[in-house]
């Protein structure tokens, strides 16, 4: 069993690549050998393992990057083939590692976050027989609190107001009742938006864990002119609130607020 392996963990390699990579792989070595020493006739070869395989898939909202750069991600040449099983942990979705039966991410036993909804959550039943491995069952592990992202995709305020308002849920104990979250468009800013979702939801069984706003700039690329320091210095509080309003809702700023930030701005400075 090998933990996560920083790397200031792993012994130093001469090597043109990646000397992480090398140093993990020159440590895997040696518990294989070390474990070979031990190892008695007919005695299956198990490995277990903490780390980030190449190829991968992640789960972007709930898996941290253990190094910075990606630098952990390794090839599944890292485990000797005399290996019966190798049972991995880090990624949260249950999968194969480069192809291979025998190495395996079992998978995080329950939802660590939205975007793990749909992930087929299981435990492993792992059989061997002897030194070879015999077969691999996934077992489904039920899900005791549901989690719901609606709408599908992001909607206008006005329309996923009424998808609540229509949402149908079974009538069940508080305490299992499912976490939610809210996909909204916004095409401006709206203060009362948790308001009015809490009200569309009014005396439904469920709990509202998060309101996923998405803005017109959400899936376009930032293509704002790098700027002088003369130029940084020569922009006032207004000329910034304003490009921040163009580039996240793809409009001008509407004058109501322009008129409260310049009140907010006035008041700042009067008690600077």
């Amino acid at each position: 069993m090998v933990p996560f392996l920083r790397p200031s963990d792993v012994p130093k390699v001469e090597t043109s690549g990646d000397t992480y990579a090398a140093g993990v792989a020159s440590l895997y070595r040696q518990a294989f050998e070390y474990a070979c020493s031990l190892r008695q006739q007919g005695d299956a070869l198990v490995a277990m393992g903490h780390c980030h395989m190449t190829g991968g898939e992640v789960s972007v909202e709930s898996e941290r990057r253990i190094v910075i750069g990606n630098i952990e991600a390794l090839s599944a040449n890292l485990f000797n083939p005399e290996l019966a099983y190798v049972a991995l942990g880090h990624l949260h979705l249950a999968q194969k590692v480069g192809g291979h039966e025998h190495i395996r991410y079992s998978g995080s036993p329950l939802p660590l976050s939205f975007s793990e909804i749909n992930y087929p959550h299981q435990v492993l039943r792992v059989d061997i027989v002897g030194e070879k491995l015999v077969s691999i069952q996934p077992i489904p592990v039920p899900r005791a609190i549901e989690l719901l992202r609606i709408p599908a995709k992001p909607m206008p305020l006005i329309l996923v107001e009424g998808i609540l308002a229509q949402l149908s849920l079974p009538q069940v104990a508080e305490s299992r009742w499912p976490y939610l979250t809210v996909r909204v468009l916004l095409e401006a800013p709206e203060p009362n938006l948790r308001a009015r979702i809490e009200v569309a939801l009014q005396g439904k069984p469920v709990r509202l864990a998060k309101i996923e706003i998405t803005t017109p700039s959400s899936n376009v690329p930032d293509v704002s002119p790098d700027l002088s320091l003369d130029a940084l210095n020569a922009l006032t509080p207004e000329d910034i609130f304003q490009q921040i309003y163009r580039q996240k809702y793809a409009s001008e700023l509407p004058e109501t607020l322009q008129l409260a930030f310049a009140e907010l701005l006035a008041h700042t400075e009067m008690q600077a």
